[in-house]
């Protein structure tokens, strides 16, 4: 029988709903074979994630979501085994969810100017670990002082998604700009740490949307990343419907194979959500195999091997 498996997903660390053990719960109920536990800029889950998921038999694949930037295109790179303990990345984690927070106080500031009721210790309240825009967004909507102002602007009070969207996106009113790793940096310092980097969500980030038809415009991006030394796709993971996801699966495939890029996959799950974003893709045809993350584990070696030799040499650098 086929074993699956799930390499995207978040917990109360970022801007996920559910513990690291409630979520490790979850994909035993689930049936999951392996979990991949990618919190956004943080590691704070790790160390009990991976206790818990020898505790229960499930195997705990750790990673960190990297928010990084080449010129002003936002990426999101998925880092695998990484060393994560290591004091100059923990150093480099603090400083970036520092600037969350300070970011956040912005956008809180932005937003007063804008009319809406919100304080910075009401956001604080709502998150376990770093601020991210899910948390501003659900304290403005929770402040019932909001209310009439949001049936003004939105005809109803809206959902989370759709307030980040109008006000705390690129082109939102309240929009401050997010301080993250350079693409090439991020991707470096996954090696570094002997780790795989992987691109999150290509079907939503290199893809747009022109008359109705899904247009394949931004994979110029996938040969320079590769140039950086990105390692693997995740090209199994849900948008929008069925017919949408076979078409962005069919043709990241062909991209992955095309650039030597390991094929990964996952739901990017947060606890709550929509069609395509429930834990190991549940209640959609789309479905992560296990050899995903044999594929993983190979890459993961042929790094560990190539720091080897880069340690064993007392001159001269090294670099993929």
């Amino acid at each position: 029988m086929e074993e699956y498996i799930d390499l995207h997903t978040h917990t109360i660390a970022s801007d996920g709903g559910l513990s690291v053990v409630e979520l490790i719960k979850k994909a035993k109920e689930a049936n999951l074979k392996a979990l991949g536990i990618t919190d956004h800029d943080s590691v704070d889950s790790l160390d009990v994630g991976l206790k818990e998921g020898e505790r229960v038999g499930l195997e705990v694949v750790p990673g960190c979501e990297f928010s990084c930037y080449d010129q002003e295109k936002e990426f999101h790179i998925l880092g695998y085994y990484l060393d994560y303990h290591k004091a100059s990345f923990q150093k480099k984690l603090r400083y970036f969810q520092w600037k969350r927070e300070e970011r956040a106080k912005a956008i809180i500031k932005n937003l007063n100017s804008c009319g809406f009721q919100i304080d910075y210790e009401e956001v604080r309240g709502l998150a376990f670990g770093s601020i991210v825009l899910p948390h501003i967004a659900e304290a403005v909507i929770r402040n019932k002082s909001n209310e009439v102002k949001l049936v003004a602007d939105f005809g109803l009070v809206p959902s989370v998604g759709n307030f980040i969207g109008r006000y705390l996106t690129k082109d939102g009113v309240a929009y401050v700009t997010k301080e993250g790793f350079d693409v090439k940096e991020a991707i470096e310092t996954i090696h570094s740490l002997g780790g795989v980097a992987v691109l999150a969500h290509p079907a939503w980030d290199l893809v747009t949307v022109e008359n109705e038809s899904l247009v394949f415009n931004q994979d110029f991006y996938l040969k320079k990343l590769k140039r950086f030394g990105l390692d693997g796709l995740e090209v199994l993971t849900y948008r929008v419907s069925d017919d949408q996801t076979r078409t962005c699966v069919t043709h990241f495939t062909d991209q992955a194979r095309n650039l030597d890029l390991i094929v990964t996959g996952g739901s990017d799950y947060h606890g709550c959500g929509g069609i395509g974003k429930e834990l190991g893709l549940e209640n959609v045809y789309l479905k992560i195999p296990y050899s995903c993350l044999e594929s993983l584990k190979r890459r993961r070696n042929e790094q560990l091997h190539f720091l080897s030799n880069c340690k064993k040499r007392s001159a001269g650098g090294c670099s993929l």
